[in-house]
């Protein structure tokens, strides 16, 4: 005759609804024993994506400023013009790969951000569309061409 199966207990605390549905997903998982399709916390935390966003921004921004003429910077201005206008100034995701690791996550946080729709980059930016086409000029992006 085959044992009973046993009951466990545990009580568990997270710090967000982000987590706790994490957990469950997870706990779901180990209970079926089949993977089951779920998404990262950061696309249900939205003050996460959105604090994530802000830094990015900065970090962004701060690396502009601090090294202008270079070629990361000069991919980070293709990077906001994209965002700020894509059909105009279209950027290659490929650049991603010649911004050092944190430059890149930071584009890819606020663009994670960007994807929601909720305010257009230029007003995130601390000295808004002015200092963009300050810099589109002067690294010479004109629109359509790269």
């Amino acid at each position: 005759m085959a044992p009973e199966p046993k009951t466990i207990e545990f009580t568990c605390t997270v710090n967000s609804a982000a987590q706790a549905r994490e957990l469950d997903a997870a706990w779901r998982e180990i209970v079926s024993g089949r993977k089951l399709p779920r998404t990262s916390a950061l696309n249900y935390d939205m003050d996460t994506v959105m604090k994530r966003a802000q830094i990015a921004l900065e970090t962004i921004e701060t690396s502009i400023r601090n090294h202008p003429g270079t070629g990361q910077a000069r991919r980070l201005v293709c990077f906001l013009a994209g965002v700020y206008n894509g059909e105009d100034y279209p950027f290659d995701l490929t650049d991603l790969r010649g911004l050092d690791t944190e430059l890149a996550t930071a584009c890819l946080d606020y663009l994670n951000y960007d994807r929601l729709g909720k305010i257009e980059v230029h007003k995130h930016l601390s000295n808004g569309a002015r200092e963009l086409h300050t810099w589109i000029k002067h690294y010479d992006l004109e629109p359509g061409r790269r």
